[in-house]
């Protein structure tokens, strides 16, 4: 499936980030809670993204991630006393190696049985944060993250933690963009269309397939642990495969294949999460007949009518309706095996030397 976005699309996007650089002076620093955990769930959104909606990989065990990048800093930092930036480096290096590890043992495998063993991968590591292996995660108890630097945790923590939130949103998206828009995503969305004919065209999709899944599970994992310093704990739930769906979900509202499609859909879901908690416990809620406070009272049930509806309506998510309604808007290029074929021939046809001006060109080997 192929995104596009809107020609203006850069234009709307400048103007929505000078909006958000200007929101905190216009709600008060105690309002910028639920803003900075949708910009941290943003860049989950669209690391996930880059596995699913660009290299056709879905994967069970994202979760992985998130909470070895949460359990990484809180060790290092509570446990051992490890400054800040030291502390990052260890979580960056971290999600390098995990990532690098269970990539080459996942992509041995395809479709289904990929999903399963990152799902295997995930329940392993809640399994050994479950028994406090090494007396290092407290178990079920989790932990809790200290020693952060004082603009982190002062009085305008929530100011400067927004805004640290941003940045990273906005650098991980430049950052992915790039690689979706180089000949690397050219070759991610052509093993997306069909992974066979990619390895025809003299492509290797097992390399591909992993640069993929580390560049994607490394700055999950960096992640990770700046969500641990914004909640001030972390437990085992980090690991669960609720946290992948809650992903998954983000990133087919929003619109697989679509950047921008996935950061509005993890808004979304965000934005749906508190808010539909808040309605249950509302107080006109709870004073309703029983039958109709057990409906209305169920986020988990409101939230499942409206993604059917969203997914019923706009099977292509939300960037995909956008495109319905912009027909004539620039795409986002994703030339999948199109332009990869266009370049192997290109590549395949510099090989064919002539020997002479007479002679029948070779095939160099």
């Amino acid at each position: 499936m192929s995104i596009r976005r809107p020609s203006l699309g850069v234009g709307t996007g400048a103007a929505v980030l000078v909006l958000l650089l200007l929101l905190p002076p216009l709600v008060g620093n105690t309002q910028l809670s639920l803003p900075t955990e949708i910009f941290l769930f943003a860049v989950f959104a669209l690391t996930y993204d880059v596995l699913f909606g660009f290299t056709g990989l879905i994967s069970f065990g994202h979760a992985l991630f998130v909470g070895f990048g949460g359990y990484s800093i809180a060790v290092a930092m509570t446990g051992h006393g490890v400054a800040f930036w030291p502390a990052l480096f260890i979580v960056l290096v971290t999600g390098l190696v995990v990532s690098t590890v269970t990539g080459v043992v996942a992509l041995r495998t395809h479709g289904v049985y990929f999903a399963m063993v990152t799902l295997a991968f995930a329940q392993a590591a809640f399994t050994l944060a479950q028994s406090n292996i090494g007396n290092q995660t407290n178990g079920e108890n989790g932990l809790t993250v200290s020693g952060a630097p004082n603009w982190l945790v002062g009085p305008t923590s929530q100011t400067h933690f927004y805004y640290v939130a941003l940045a990273v949103l906005v650098c991980s998206f430049l950052l992915l963009r790039v690689f979706v828009h180089s000949p690397v995503g050219r070759v991610w969305q052509a093993i997306r269309e069909n992974e066979q004919r990619s390895l025809m065209l003299g492509y290797r999709p097992f390399v591909y397939k992993l640069l993929a899944y580390v560049i994607s599970g490394t700055l999950a994992t960096l992640v990770g642990a700046l969500d641990a310093l914004f909640v001030g704990a972390v437990s085992t739930n980090l690991f669960t495969a609720d946290v992948t769906i809650q992903l998954l979900l983000m990133v087919i509202i929003g619109g697989a294949g679509s950047l921008w499609g996935a950061m509005l859909g993890a808004a979304l879901v965000r934005a749906l999460d508190r808010y539909l908690n808040d309605l249950a416990g509302a107080g006109w809620v709870t004073n309703l007949p029983n039958w109709l406070h057990n409906t209305i009272g169920q986020p988990l049930l409101i939230f499942g009518v409206i993604y059917l509806l969203l997914i019923y309506f706009f099977p292509q998510g939300i960037a995909g309706l956008v495109q319905r309604r912009f027909p004539g808007a620039s795409p986002v290029p994703q030339p999948g095996l199109g332009e990869v074929e266009g370049d192997a021939l290109s590549a395949r046809t510099e090989e064919i030397m002539p020997v002479d001006a007479s002679s029948t060109p070779v095939i160099r080997s």
